[in-house]
């Protein structure tokens, strides 16, 4: 059986070669910004801020701007996206403790003495509460830089802002009726055309799905776009190539019916399903953005990717023989997956996120104990899942213990983790690859060693018998002539009484090298069992089958054999028959076998043909 590539370096570099295609075509789409200067002179005036627009080729427009400036636009454009002089002015953050007060008596002042400070630029929510929030500018913000509030990490976040002078609160999420498509998901961003005065006060309202934390700031518009650009262009890279890489598993799947490149696919689709529903890359997608921001639509589908991981290591590592134990805790907590997945299609549980994890936790410990017995066993593929997960399993007990305020956030989760799946699923894919090639070689050795005698390098009884039985059918049905040539060494007992049975093996090599080097390419040759042998001559009548074996005879007894440097002159015995119409392959056999011991009755050193009635003889 062929492998799926033909030497592994050359797969691993299609491999490679096609992810990074994928990846470089894929950052061709991100969206430009449009010129700072113009897009803050529209902000300061109040009109509205052209959106974005495509360029195909953003590197080539870029690069053709440059060289058709005048001496100093470069650094005139440097100055327009990044203001010379700005700096992002500090914030005193505050926070309601309790309540969801009516917002005309917060704005008129008669909550402020109930505002908490907190230190930092972070604010949270309260898990489906809505929660207040007061951020006091501690020196002006200049209007020429259409200034923008920010808030990170937006995700399953409602939040409304009442800036100085507003009645109406701007409210803005990344899913629903409030969706600001003129900026990416990376962040919640409101405008600021007035700028602002120093001790100015706005007010914040979220209401939030987690307690994860967001970074508030004020920040220039030209500063937004850009980092928007980088977060498009990098969630771009990393979703691309994660498909790429769940489209190449599947296609092996197709390809080569392994499941385990099944489980692979669909562990990487589903983590891609629950990135752009986290992410908000989903609100484009019509009839998935009505689904996304429910907090039921995470869960079902991060477990669903564990449940399908799993079911890959189990594979990928051969637990069920290797560690069964592993395999049945593992199965232990699929079933447990598997009902969070079910209670979560009809209800959200408070503690389904908790009890989610806590299964996830263990599922990894449990993976991480099996790969470090399969290292220690040293299985290949161990190696390769150790390279490719270890980091992501590192990363994925990191993010459980921030969003369960186990520890603290670390704000380079946002990247890392989906940049980890990526890298991760590419890795395992070429471990699989390199260990269904092991697999492969495995079974072809097997099967040769089935096949073939080991001593002769003839094929064994049971592959002959098997090629004869197909021969003989395809003889009836094309209507085509089949022969058969059926011998044995005479005097092969005495060979191996008078010399030993290493000379006697020698012997049996020697005179199978010789035979059937004198036969075609496609003529079946096998040892039928001690020193017999049987030759499988298609499209070969009796007359021509019996110069064949006449061949054979010549080609032992015309030159004695040399073996241990002493000279064995050795001579065969022969019998051919040819296929009769409606005759059995054992019928056939048991014909040729009859001209074989004629030759012997006969004197030996000969050939007998057995034809439809009687024998005749061919006399050397």
């Amino acid at each position: 059986m062929g492998t799926p590539w033909r030497g592994s370096w050359r797969g691993w570099m299609a491999v490679l070669a096609l992810w990074a295609v994928a990846t470089i075509a894929s950052a061709q789409s991100i969206v430009l910004p449009p010129l700072a200067a113009s897009t803050a002179a529209a902000a300061s005036a109040g009109t509205a801020v052209p959106a974005p627009v495509p360029v195909p080729e953003p590197l080539a427009a870029a690069a053709l701007a440059v060289a058709a400036a005048p001496p100093g636009a470069a650094q005139a454009a440097r100055e327009a996206f990044d203001p010379a002089g700005y700096r992002a002015p500090s914030l005193s953050l505050s926070r309601l403790a309790q309540g969801d007060p009516v917002p005309a008596r917060v704005l008129a002042g008669e909550f402020d003495g109930r505002f908490e400070a907190v230190s930092g630029n972070l604010v949270w929510g309260s898990k489906g509460e809505p929660r207040w929030w007061r951020i006091v500018v501690n020196q002006d913000v200049d209007p020429a830089v259409a200034p923008q509030l920010t808030i990170d990490r937006p995700s399953r976040r409602e939040i409304e802002l009442w800036r100085p002078g507003d009645e109406l609160p701007l409210r803005r999420s990344i899913y629903g009726p409030d969706i600001d498509l003129n900026h990416s998901t990376r962040m919640i961003v409101f405008p600021l055309p007035k700028g602002l005065r120093k001790g100015d006060a706005l007010y914040l309202r979220m209401l939030a799905a987690d307690v994860l934390s967001s970074q508030v700031e004020v920040e220039p518009l030209a500063k937004v776009q850009r980092e928007d650009m980088m977060h498009i262009g990098l969630r771009s890279v990393v979703l691309t190539a994660m498909g790429v890489v769940a489209v190449l598993a599947f296609g092996f799947w197709i390809g080569l019916r392994e499941r385990g490149y099944a489980y692979l696919g669909l562990t990487l689709i589903l983590q891609i399903l629950t990135l752009t529903s986290d992410g908000g890359e989903m609100r484009v997608v019509p009839w998935l953005k009505d689904i996304a921001p429910d907090t039921r639509t995470n869960i079902v589908l991060t477990t669903a990717a564990v449940l399908a991981s799993i079911r890959f290591l189990i594979f990928f590592l051969g637990l069920r023989t290797t560690q069964p134990r592993i395999t049945r805790m593992l199965d232990w907590c699929s079933y447990s997956l598997g009902g969070l997945i079910v209670v979560s299609l009809f209800r959200t549980w408070k503690y389904s996120a908790l009890y989610g994890n806590l299964n996830l936790l263990l599922v990894l410990a449990l993976i991480l104990y099996a790969t470090v017995v399969a290292v220690w066993r040293r299985q290949r593929e161990a190696y390769f899942l150790l390279l490719a997960w270890l980091p992501l399993m590192v990363l994925l007990v990191i993010l459980v213990g921030a969003n369960h305020e186990w520890w603290p956030e670390f704000a380079w989760l946002e990247y890392t983790f989906p940049v980890g799946l990526a890298f991760g699923g590419l890795g395992l894919l070429l471990g699989l690859t390199s260990k269904l090639q092991q697999l492969r070689r495995d079974r072809d050795t097997a099967n040769r060693l089935a096949t073939y005698d080991s001593l002769t390098g003839a094929m064994t009884r049971a592959a002959i018998s098997q090629s004869l039985r197909s021969a003989v059918e395809s003889a009836h049905r094309s209507q085509r002539p089949l022969s058969v040539v059926f011998f044995d060494i005479d005097h092969f007992k005495r060979i191996n009484d008078e010399h030993g049975h290493r000379v006697g093996d020698e012997t049996l090599r020697i005179v199978a090298l010789r035979t059937r080097n004198r036969l075609r390419a496609y003529d079946l040759f096998g040892r039928y069992g001690g020193d017999e042998v049987l030759v499988v001559l298609a499209d070969t009548y009796l007359r021509d089958a019996a110069r064949v074996a006449e061949h054979l005879r010549e080609s032992v007894s015309g030159s004695p054999l040399s073996i241990d440097g002493r000279l064995l002159p050795v001579s065969l015995s022969l019998g051919v028959a040819e296929l009769q119409p409606g005759e059995t392959p054992e019928q056939l056999l048991e014909r040729a076998d009859a001209a074989l011991y004629a030759s012997k009755s006969a004197g030996r050193d000969r050939v007998t043909a057995h034809g439809s009635e009687s024998e005749h003889e061919v006399v050397s």
